[in-house]
């Protein structure tokens, strides 16, 4: 039998998927099927299009999911319009090279000069977040594209013992201090401009997040490191790129949900790579989405309590063996319809349990 508390659980119940975009007895806007229309989502789900084809875009579409994310190709409008073309919503700029900068090296402040023109030129037209991270010369790495994985799958590994040791044109002469004096001197310049063009800096944590790689220095390696930059330049527009597969992999002590809500309760973060790990900052794999060391459905449910409502995409994902090319996995298309597919059910998932 039913009771007023039953009534008063039920109506909050509803108000809470209200609030989400949920129509009773229409769902959430896909024929009345009961599933949450990008639209209405609270988080801007996204993909990586790092080559923008009409193929996957319109894979994109099919499965829900209306946001792109892209460097610039050098035009920041003609970027934006190719999104809008296909249909979709150009949500972050990702991908920068700023090793000059990051290395104090000559041409550093003509680097800082092209980054500042970039914010200018996101603002113009409507991008508001720029995906950076502070690697010099190595971006994110790994000893193997496409180790074995659950069923015959394919995932990337990073083992330290592989890695590769050849030293970048830079040489091996930097300290990590080096590296955060340069951060500093970054900030200064580039935060300003960010908080005059309201355009919101995400700094993605090193990945893998060990102390050197072919010699360069790695220093966004930690949470308390992520902290540290936050705090070099007090903005809400300096912030971070949440990815916590990054974060994750900076040991198996390190707490997810603490993570995203300490960052987070102090709207420092704008966008965010949903993916997990298993095994040390030295030796690990990335994993299925429902297989790695963290407890997802707690992290997705941190980003809902800290009110974050930006930019989400699954980041790297497994190959599927046997239907298409795993040579060098990540960002196939049979691996990211699993992905997508997981984190659609956590968010609706935390939606209807928060009332």
């Amino acid at each position: 039998m039913s009771t007023r508390r039953d009534f008063i659980k039920k109506s909050a119940s509803l108000a809470a998927l209200s609030a989400a975009g949920f129509i009773p007895g229409k769902g959430f806007g896909f024929g009345g099927m009961g599933r949450p229309a990008p639209e209405t989502e609270w988080m801007e789900f996204s993909v990586a299009h790092w080559n923008p084809n009409p193929k996957r875009m319109q894979l994109t579409k099919m499965m829900g999911v209306l946001g792109g994310v892209s460097g610039s190709g050098g035009d920041a409008a003609a970027r934006k319009k190719e999104f809008e073309d296909a249909g979709l919503k150009w949500t972050v700029l990702e991908g920068v090279n700023l090793t000059r900068a990051q290395l104090g090296v000559e041409g550093r402040d003509e680097n800082i000069e092209q980054f500042i023109d970039l914010i200018k030129e996101c603002s113009e037209v409507g991008q508001k977040i720029i995906c950076y991270n502070w690697m010099p010369a190595v971006s994110w790495s790994r000893s193997n594209s496409s180790a074995p994985s659950r069923g015959g799958s394919k995932v990337t590994r990073f083992d330290i013992e592989d890695a590769n040791t050849e030293l970048t044109r830079y040489g091996d002469d930097f300290t990590h201090e080096d590296l955060w004096e340069n951060m500093e001197y970054f900030l200064n310049a580039v935060v300003p401009e960010a908080e005059k063009y309201d355009v919101k800096l995400a700094l993605h944590p090193d990945d893998p997040p060990i102390d050197r790689l072919r010699g360069i220095p790695r220093i966004i390696t930690s949470v308390d490191a992520l902290k540290r930059v936050t705090q070099l330049y007090d903005s809400p527009y300096n912030g971070l790129t949440f990815c916590q597969g990054s974060i994750a992999s900076q040991g198996k002590d390190v707490d997810i949900p603490a993570a995203i809500r300490w960052f987070g309760e102090r709207d420092l973060i704008h966008f965010v790579h949903f993916r997990d790990v298993r095994g040390t900052p030295t030796n690990f794999e990335e994993t299925w989405h429902d297989d790695g060391q963290n407890d997802m459905y707690e992290a997705m449910k941190a980003y809902y309590d800290v009110g974050f409502r930006g930019p989400i995409r699954p980041d790297h994902v497994p190959g599927i063996t046997g239907y298409e090319n795993t040579d060098s996995v990540g960002y196939t298309d049979l691996g990211l319809l699993f992905a997508v597919g997981y984190i659609r059910g956590l968010m609706e998932a935390v939606i209807k349990s928060s009332s």
